[in-house]
């Protein structure tokens, strides 16, 4: 039982007992007076229909005492009824009612999601994670404790889990047994490396990336399943380092890197198995000619190959990492695997 309802069934009790005693005591008072023309039936209905203010004549002639019981039953179980009444509308419409029944609706949206991601902590790096993932298209919830995260979700226009990523129910709830990849970035390594400990035993494919608030921390996260941990403090020194040395180059790879930039991207696009680029060479595709983007590298097995070669026999599994406008690359996953173009 929710807290929700548990608060009403306290707020219920007196008033409930009440109105049951009042039934218990009118009932038995008609009884008695309408002996013995009258039955247990005839009494309860009479106290019902007293209580509920329905008005009906009376079910046997009345006399003083049996207006006087009549009034005491008015006056206790009217009142506990329309006190019951409001208690029950009142929690109808309480504000901790509404956010319940939007917790269990946005919980049956995030229970049909499948192949999602999932943002587990909302500082400021998870909100930079969350904005680019929301930036590029990609289908994403975020689970925190903290209570800002309502707020956040809001801003983002995505679901939300409150609750801690350490706890198992609370990944079976946010879908990571269905979730594409998993981003933890919380502000301590500990908590970030019992939640992929966590999301690695539940889901064994799920791809997962972490914050590493120390450098040293990197291959410990690593080692608990993490396929990925980067230190922001790191990157940021480096890129700034970069900017100083090569400031157009980090300008272009910004621009690159930025999801859904619509004037320049980097993508990835997996080769299928037994479908369109399965088994031919770059040069036998054309797809520069055919797509306008360009074939930047190819990773197969982790290992990229640079520029590849013209007479490079693409297999099932590789990597084609490729440069182009959004149009472009689309054109190009649609020719490596063999869609066709939407009229």
């Amino acid at each position: 039982m929710t807290p929700e309802r548990k608060m009403l069934a306290e707020r219920l009790r007196v008033p409930a007992l009440l109105l049951l005693f009042t039934h218990v005591v009118g009932a038995a008072g008609y009884h008695a007076l309408w002996q013995p023309v009258g039955t247990w039936f005839d009494a309860l209905f009479m106290t019902f229909i007293t209580i509920t203010t329905i008005g009906f004549a009376e079910v046997h002639p009345l006399g003083t005492a049996g207006r006087l019981l009549t009034m005491a039953i008015s006056g206790s179980g009217i009142g506990s009824l329309f006190y019951t009444f409001t208690v029950v509308l009142e929690y109808a419409a309480s504000d901790q009612v509404r956010a319940a029944r939007r917790r269990r609706k946005m919980q049956k949206s995030i229970d049909a999601l499948t192949g999602h991601f999932i943002v587990a902590g909302v500082g400021r790096v998870g909100r930079e994670a969350a904005i680019e993932l929301r930036s590029s298209g990609a289908t994403f919830l975020l689970v925190d404790p903290s209570p800002e995260i309502e707020a956040i979700a809001a801003q983002l226009e995505c679901p939300f889990i409150k609750g801690d990523a350490t706890d198992d129910a609370t990944l079976h709830a946010a879908g990571i047994t269905r979730a594409r990849g998993l981003i933890t970035t919380t502000s301590s390594d500990a908590t970030n490396l019992y939640v992929i400990l966590s999301a690695r035993l539940l889901n064994a494919s799920c791809f997962i990336a972490s914050r590493a608030v120390d450098e040293a921390s990197v291959p410990k996260l690593v080692r608990a399943g993490a396929n990925r941990a980067i230190s922001p403090y790191a990157i940021g020194g480096r890129r700034l380092a970069h900017l100083l040395i090569s400031p157009r180059v980090v300008d272009f790879l910004e621009t690159a890197m930025t999801q859904g930039n619509r004037s320049l991207s980097i993508e990835d696009v997996v080769i299928a198995p037994g479908r369109g680029a399965d088994g031919q060479p770059l040069e036998q595709l054309q797809l520069a000619a055919k797509t306008g983007a360009a074939v930047l590298a190819v990773v197969r097995d982790g290992v990229p190959t640079a520029n590849p070669r013209g007479d490079f026999v693409l297999v099932a599994g590789d990597h084609l990492l490729s440069l182009g406008t959004s149009e472009q690359l689309a054109a190009l996953a649609r020719a490596v695997t063999g869609e066709r173009s939407q009229p």
